[in-house]
């Protein structure tokens, strides 16, 4: 299932991450705070023409990456590919299936990053037009949401995911 849904969500959400930076770019103000102090104040400002390169910059760099680790993974030598018990994935013989996780993970690893990019452009426009020049709340709970799941993500890859005893076993 994660194999089907894992493409879909990075596409989805990679697309909803450009339309984020689409509408910035329409309603930002010409200046724009870009960098922010631990308290979510403003402390740094950019051109709105800069800020939306750089915004377009990240969302296309992170779809790039992503996407490229995805549909590299069928292909690339298993040497490139960090997985937990990779050595018994390969003696054992189901490399194909491990090739597959890989791929499903790495849009995983994306889908999630560009919802991070997506919500800090949405943050970044927010306090630009707020005249606060201070990041929402949300904001922070989305990003302290996303360390939590790449942490559960990596622990249930290590743990349950990739062993060995669950595909042959």
């Amino acid at each position: 299932m994660l194999r089907k849904l894992a493409p879909l969500a990075f596409v989805v959400t990679t697309v909803l991450a450009v339309l984020a930076v689409v509408v910035a770019a329409v309603v930002l103000p010409e200046r724009v705070p870009t960098h922010f102090a631990a308290n979510g104040q403003a402390d740094d400002w950019s051109s709105r023409t800069a800020a939306v390169t750089v915004l377009a910059l990240i969302t296309t760099g992170v779809a790039g990456l992503f996407g490229a680790v995805a549909q590299a993974g069928p292909k690339m030598s298993t040497e490139w590919m960090n997985v937990p018990h990779k050595q018994q994935w390969l003696d054992a013989g189901p490399e194909e299936e491990m090739r597959r996780r890989v791929r499903a993970d790495a849009f995983v690893f994306g889908a999630s990053t560009d919802v991070v990019v997506l919500s800090m452009t949405i943050a970044i426009t927010q306090a630009a037009r707020s005249g606060t020049d201070a990041l929402p709340g949300w904001w922070f709970v989305v990003a302290a949401s996303w360390v939590l799941f790449r942490i559960a993500h990596v622990v249930l890859m290590h743990r349950v995911r990739y062993r060995l005893e669950r595909v042959v076993g």
